[in-house]
C-alpha cells in the first residue's frame, strides 16, 4: 500500500478490536493504534509530531456520548497539518457492542465471548487471545461492521470505514 495509517481509538476495547481486525483477521489497513478520545480530548501539535509525512489518520469513536464540537475542532486541526494526507472518521453507532451485535449472529453481546453477563463482556474480550476466531464462529461479517452513520448529533460526520477495509 505504501501508506501510513494512524488509528486513534476511544479505549482498550477499540484498541483490541483494531488489533484483531488488522492482524488476526487482516480485514483493515495495518497501522499504529493509540488510545485518544477524539470526542472529549483536543489534539496538540506535540501529539501528532511523531506522524510520518503522508499519514492517514483514522478516528474511531462511539456516537452515544461526547462532544461534536471537540470532534469537529480535532478534524479541522488535523486537516491543517502538512504531515497528514487525510482524516477518516469511523462512527461506532451507538458503541462497539452495538456494532458487534449488528455484524455477528448474536442477540446479546455476552454470546460473543461466552461471558456470564453482558457487563462481563468487555473484560472477557480484552483477555481473549483468539477473539477474531470467536467473532468468525459467530458469523462476523465485515460488510455489516462500521457501516452506519449516526442520525442525531453526529449526522454530519460520515462513516468512512470503507476506506480502510481490505477487500479480499
Amino acid at each position: 500500500m505504501g501508506k501510513y495509517y494512524q488509528y486513534y481509538v476511544e479505549g482498550q476495547d477499540e484498541e483490541k478490536i483494531i488489533q484483531v481486525l488488522k492482524t488476526e483477521l487482516q480485514l483493515i489497513a495495518p497501522g499504529k493504534v493509540e488510545k485518544f478520545n477524539v470526542v472529549s480530548e483536543k489534539f496538540t501539535e506535540l501529539r501528532i509530531m511523531p506522524l510520518k509525512m503522508g499519514t492517514i489518520v483514522v478516528l474511531v469513536f462511539d456516537t452515544d456520548a461526547g462532544n461534536i464540537d471537540t470532534l469537529k475542532e480535532n478534524i479541522k486541526f488535523l486537516n491543517k497539518q502538512r504531515t497528514i494526507k487525510k482524516v477518516l472518521c469511523i462512527t461506532q453507532v451507538k458503541n462497539l457492542e452495538d456494532e458487534l451485535k449488528r455484524s455477528c449472529n448474536i442477540k446479546e453481546i455476552k454470546e460473543l465471548t461466552g461471558s456470564k453477563s453482558n457487563s462481563d463482556f468487555k473484560h472477557d474480550m480484552r483477555k481473549e487471545k483468539q477473539f477474531g476466531n470467536k467473532m468468525m464462529k459467530k458469523g462476523f461479517d465485515m460488510e455489516k461492521f462500521w457501516i452506519k452513520t449516526d442520525n442525531h448529533i453526529y449526522k454530519e460526520i460520515l462513516n468512512q470505514a470503507a476506506e480502510i477495509k481490505l477487500h479480499k
